[in-house]
């Protein structure tokens, strides 16, 4: 290696370590979970986020801090949708720089950085190795833009940081949104599912109280009805009680649009719900033994637990 290699090494190697450095002023160790060990990012100065799936107390909540500052937090929301926590504490926090993810390329070069139990800073580096559009969760949360690092993502690195090299929050890390792989939670997200958190300890969504599965529509039964869409959802179980078994709905009904909104799939349905206030009365057309009906459904929010199931493809709106 020649010196002008071993310089330039040398550079990134010191310019990482200063990212890391000013990443971890703001990363706080979260213990909420006798199993789950986690990190937090400092929001603002009295408020951190976290991942959903850690935390199990919602109070006496200890986090350590930089410098191994031992603090108590309290639980102010939660979101198991997209997993997204939000805690409060009276210790003064460093919060963290948060840069604009729309900057990210595949390759770009990232760390995740975390804190352990013993309140050391912790961190991996790696790349981007996939960028796509907005996306759903599996249970239902919508994310602003799909983010997978190439990264080792050790215990306790799940609500930490992933920092550009200048040691900027592009978005928490977590492995609570896929079986196979960690996720990241761009920036963009974090502050509107903490703006609604902030306000009403949840995110309230639209629920119908139904379990689908997409099917291909027959080229017949689409020229008999006038239908747009190739495939539609059909009902494979319905919630007692819930607003689809209060509007007749039953196993078998193919949903076909929601509020003059056209629904192919699970995530039509999940958008068409987001834009619809709760407690209104919408019309639902659906197919019912090869003939067309309409129903009038009252949208309620979505009840804590109600998910959808990521290995059958069913969801439960």
């Amino acid at each position: 290696m020649d010196t002008t290699e071993h310089n330039t090494l040398t550079a990134l190697s010191a310019q990482l370590a200063a990212a890391v450095a000013a990443a971890a002023a703001s990363i706080a160790y979260v213990d909420a979970h006798p199993r789950r060990d986690a990190s937090g990012i400092a929001w603002d100065e009295h408020h951190l986020v976290t991942v959903e799936h850690a935390i199990e107390r919602e109070e006496e909540i200890e986090i350590l801090l930089d410098g191994a500052t031992k603090a108590n937090a309290t639980l102010v929301g939660r979101d198991s949708a997209t997993d997204v926590a939000l805690l409060h504490t009276q210790a003064t926090l460093a919060p963290a720089q948060r840069a604009d993810p729309a900057a990210l390329r595949v390759g770009t070069l990232v760390l995740a950085v975390g804190r352990d139990e013993d309140a050391q800073p912790a961190a991996s580096f790696g790349v981007i190795s996939s960028l796509d559009g907005p996306w759903r969760t599996w249970r239902g949360g919508s994310v602003d833009r799909f983010i997978r690092p190439d990264i080792n993502l050790y215990r306790g690195f799940s609500g930490g940081a992933l920092v550009d090299v200048a040691g900027a929050v592009v978005g928490m890390n977590t492995w609570g949104l896929s079986r196979r792989t960690a996720l990241t939670l761009p920036v963009p997200t974090l502050e509107r599912i903490v703006d609604e958190l902030r306000a009403g300890g949840r995110v309230r969504r639209g629920y119908l109280g139904v379990a689908l599965q997409s099917v291909r529509l027959p080229e017949a039964l689409r020229t008999a009805h006038g239908l747009v869409q190739r495939s539609a959802p059909i009902v494979v179980e319905v919630a007692p009680g819930g607003p689809a078994e209060h509007a007749g709905v039953t196993i078998g009904d193919v949903v076909l649009t929601l509020s003059a909104s056209t629904i192919q799939d699970v995530d039509d349905l999940q958008n068409a719900l987001a834009r619809i206030a709760l407690g209104s009365a919408q019309s639902l057309r659906i197919l019912r033994g090869g003939e067309a009906r309409e129903l009038r459904v009252v949208v309620a929010e979505q009840p804590r637990g109600a998910c959808g199931d990521p290995s059958t493809g069913n969801g439960d709106e």
